[in-house]
């Protein structure tokens, strides 16, 4: 057995010319974790923090999550979780969805009442000023570990928020990094990649 290299090993300081900003996009992806081809995940060399491919088995496909409104993913957050021997961290992701009808009931709430699941969600700050790597900081890997599932489901037909719609949160315990981040070449070849995790399978 081995002894981890848990050490701090760059300076802790603010950056001047590519300051970090606050909040996400609207758009993620959302994928059912039995679906991920984990077999195929390919992590960078020398960052352990990064993947570089995130595939999907042959003839499954990943699922946008789309919240809309100027605080999309309201409650997102991560946390450390400390432990007998080693810490780790609690990944919660809330979703809104603004729709209640008998085939989001049954295609979505009730997936995500049971499932376990993979986001993809993208960050308001993607680190493009960067010399190394521009774009690295853009698209956070939610779930990879242990896999999303919910804590708390509700309607509520007089929310404000989701005009009786539904609100979801997701949760992903004893996860063994601070973050994931899905990244290879650029910030344009990622989200590429990211847009054919959605595409329809071969048939």
């Amino acid at each position: 057995m081995g002894v981890c290299d848990d050490i701090l090993k760059k300076d802790i300081s603010p950056s001047c010319d590519d300051p970090v900003v606050q909040g996400l996009e609207q758009e993620g992806v959302i994928m059912n974790r039995a679906d991920v081809d984990f077999a195929a995940t390919l992590f960078n060399s020398t960052r352990k923090n990064v993947i570089e491919t995130l595939a999907m088995k042959t003839g499954k496909k990943a699922y946008k999550v789309i919240v809309p409104g100027k605080a999309p993913f309201t409650g997102t957050t991560t946390a450390l979780a400390t432990g007998t021997y080693r810490n780790s961290f609690t990944n919660t992701l809330v979703l809104v969805i603004l729709a209640n009808d008998p085939d989001v009931c049954a295609d979505i709430i009730d997936g995500l009442a049971n499932g376990s699941y993979v986001v993809v969600l993208e960050n308001k700050y993607k680190g493009l000023q960067k010399e190394a790597n521009p774009g690295d900081a853009a698209f956070q890997v939610f779930g990879y570990y242990q896999g999303l599932t919910a804590t708390t489901i509700e309607n509520n037909k007089y929310s404000e928020d989701t005009e009786g719609g539904w609100t979801v949160t997701l949760e992903e315990q004893k996860a063994p990094k601070s973050a994931l981040f899905l990244y290879k070449t650029s910030y344009e070849a990622t989200k590429t990649a990211i847009n054919t995790l959605t595409a329809e399978p071969a048939e």
